[in-house]
């Protein structure tokens, strides 16, 4: 019988051990508790969704939605700016230079918030007059809070702290959903009033991650140096999250103002349904980056091929398989969740979820760009999607209604999944850079 090679024999050696399998027991505990804190926060998710727009009625929840349309675009800059870069950068990094790294992110992050929460509120005072005021600014203190709930969960995943991060979570979702309940039971509730309870969990659960930071240090002239790498890393991506928020949302504005704002609500109340879905590419986000950085870190491309390899297969076999289910038990879920007045629009639920097994190839094949640093390939391929949702959703929402807006989106995640496939090849094709020197955008 031929001999183990070395690696499977240290392997195994280190299962016999009891620091061995602490290790290993370790290693698998994170992608477990990441899953199971997706699966909680969607489920939550799903129904505070089903909580509102009960309570609300489909025209004050349409009405909630447009203002969490505007939070939901400083979460995509928020990723492309701040989280993205650092969860890519950040566990690459040795020693010292990985704690002053995230120092300064943590200043990014300060400074970030100031200003969506800012422009948030402005814009919507702006946009829907005097009567909405109050919706307006408690829109901009969910803004900044939701954002720093949001920033601190993945901060803490990508300092390996899964457990928190479930602990932060289940406080964030309970509390919310909690008083929403409480609130819609007692005739209480408004869209005003349901952005309030958002800033408050969220702050709340803020507070409580704080002692869970981890080590951070500060060290001369690395300000600077560290910002320019964020920076070089994240402007293609702040420019891609924009692009996906106007091929996500600008439809669905411009379908709104054509056939109306209960339509926005509808829209919504489909995609909540959807998102089991989202519960396997958000876990994927926190496992996948870290991950594919250290694996550039340390063996170059040959690491970083596989781990982009697996991601895309178990992410297409999932998507299609939640697909598949979803387009049998869908119709009937919008129903029993949303009341018999959704019925008519059971069959959105089912086109919907052709999005997601290609956009879960997409997510890992933007994982590899992060990790190489050559995110303007991802900028490229959504300004691509976004210039081609823009140019047809009008005349095929004004034409065709749902259907056309419906048939556009697919069409767009396509042809991301296409351009990156492309694009992607080519780069690793390319010749390992040395570890640490930044690649070209």
């Amino acid at each position: 019988m031929p001999a183990l090679p070395r690696d499977f024999r240290a392997l195994a050696g280190a299962c016999r051990s009891a620091a061995g399998r602490a290790a290993i027991g370790r290693g698998a505990a994170g992608p477990v508790l990441s899953v199971a804190d997706q699966a909680l926060v969607s489920a939550c998710n799903f129904a505070t969704t089903i909580v509102l727009a009960h309570a609300l009625g489909l025209e004050a929840f349409g009405l909630f939605s447009t203002a969490w349309i505007a939070v939901l675009l400083t979460i995509s800059l928020q990723l492309g700016l701040v989280v993205c870069p650092m969860i890519s950068i950040g566990p690459g990094l040795p020693g010292e230079a990985e704690h002053a790294y995230y120092a300064i992110v943590l200043v990014h992050e300060a400074a970030f918030l100031l200003l969506a929460g800012s422009a948030v509120a402005i814009g919507l005072a702006l946009t829907l007059g005097d009567p909405a005021l109050a919706l307006a600014l408690a829109a901009g203190m969910a803004c900044a809070a939701h954002l720093a709930q949001d920033f601190s969960r993945r901060y803490l995943f990508a300092r390996g702290r899964p457990s928190v991060v479930l602990g932060i979570d289940a406080l964030n979702q309970g509390i919310k959903l909690a008083l929403l309940v409480l609130l819609a039971r007692s005739g209480m509730l408004s869209p005003a009033r349901a952005l309030e309870v958002v800033a408050a969990s969220a702050v709340l659960s803020c507070l409580c991650a704080v002692p869970f930071r981890g080590r951070l240090a500060r060290r001369a002239g690395e300000f600077g140096s560290a910002s320019r790498r964020q920076w070089h890393s994240g402007r293609w991506l702040v420019l891609t999250g924009l692009m996906q928020w106007l091929s996500g949302y600008a439809g669905l504005l411009i379908a709104g103002a054509l056939l109306g704002v209960t339509l926005i609500g509808v829209l919504r109340a489909a995609q909540s349904i959807l998102g089991v879905l989202n519960l396997i590419r958000d876990a994927l986000e926190n496992i996948v980056p870290p991950i594919a950085g250290r694996a550039l870190a340390s063996r170059g491309l040959d690491g970083l091929r596989p781990v982009i390899g697996v991601t895309a297969a178990i992410g297409f076999a999932g998507g299609l398989s939640f697909t598949g289910l979803l387009a049998l038990t869908g119709p009937s879920l919008l129903a029993a969740a949303f009341g018999p007045e959704m019925a008519a629009y059971a069959w959105v639920v089912t086109w919907y979820s052709l999005l997601f097994p290609v956009s879960l190839v997409s997510f890992a094949q933007i994982c590899a760009f992060r990790a190489l640093e050559r995110t303007g390939a991802v900028f490229a391929a959504t300004a691509a999607a976004a210039a081609l949702n823009l140019a047809l959703v009008y005349p095929a929402v004004r034409g065709f209604g749902i259907e056309g807006l419906l048939a556009v989106a697919i069409t767009a995640e396509v042809l991301v999944c296409l351009v990156l496939a492309g694009l992607l090849r080519r780069a690793l094709k390319a010749a390992p850079t040395p570890v640490g020197r930044l690649q070209p955008a």
